[in-house]
């Protein structure tokens, strides 16, 4: 093995110890330090990164290379992923809604997400547009491209992507729902990184990934409003 393969192979090493310490300390800060919403966020936005810029300035990549960001050149298709993932999270919350504890999802919102009627267009806003971005850039782009085996960066960037969401939904479910979120994420996660190398960029996961996120901010309108929940 020549010098510089030893570099690389270093280098994507290096890279993934720095996606697991981003993951454990954004679960941390989640469930230990539980600082308020936007200093959570603010510490989420420089743990996922961190590593992406370090891994860019030492692999001498730029980082759009390094998160797989081109322009996609026929978006057609995906309009009806971002269809399929909004109407799909719509339908299995109304399936599931009478097995979840609404007014304690919708107390965790209020007091530790600190959600209110006031600052939820903003919280919403920030979770469509930047959340969604930094989470696919994170997971299906700079994650899945640190291993050589394309199966292996799919499986663990989906396993990694699942559990970083059980900071944030640890409380709201039962054992068997909860295990079935899990199981659900770590697939969606999978099939948001098919999307992205179907269309060869995560804009495509992006777009995919925010339509879900605005049928769940749908719903969190509904709880924080009283229209559900009560």
């Amino acid at each position: 093995m020549n010098t510089a393969s030893k570099n690389g192979n270093g280098i994507r090493l290096m890279g993934i110890l720095m996606a697991l310490a981003a993951v454990i300390a954004v679960f941390l800060t989640e469930q230990v330090i539980q600082p308020s919403y936007w200093i959570k966020s603010a510490i989420k936005v420089l743990a996922f990164s961190a590593p992406v810029l370090v891994y860019s300035f030492l692999s001498r990549k730029g980082i759009q290379e390094t998160i797989n960001l081109r322009r996609i050149s026929r978006p057609a298709p995906l309009y009806f992923c971002m269809l399929l993932f909004f109407a799909g999270t719509m339908l299995l919350f109304f399936i599931f809604r009478n097995d979840l504890d609404l007014a304690g999802i919708r107390q965790s919102l209020m007091q530790k997400e600190n959600l209110s009627r006031e600052n939820c267009l903003f919280v919403f806003a920030y979770i469509i547009f930047c959340n969604s971005f930094l989470e696919e850039a994170f997971f299906r782009g700079f994650v899945f491209r640190l291993f050589l085996n394309k199966t292996g960066g799919a499986l663990t960037s989906a396993v990694l992507f699942s559990l970083y969401h059980i900071g944030i939904f640890v409380t709201w479910f039962s054992v068997p729902l909860f295990i079935l979120c899990v199981a659900g994420l770590a697939g969606v996660g999978l099939f948001l990184q098919w999307v992205s190398e179907k269309f060869r960029s995560i804009a495509a996961s992006y777009v995919v990934h925010a339509s879900a996120n605005i049928s769940i901010n749908v719903i969190g309108a509904l709880l924080i409003f009283g229209v559900i929940g009560n």
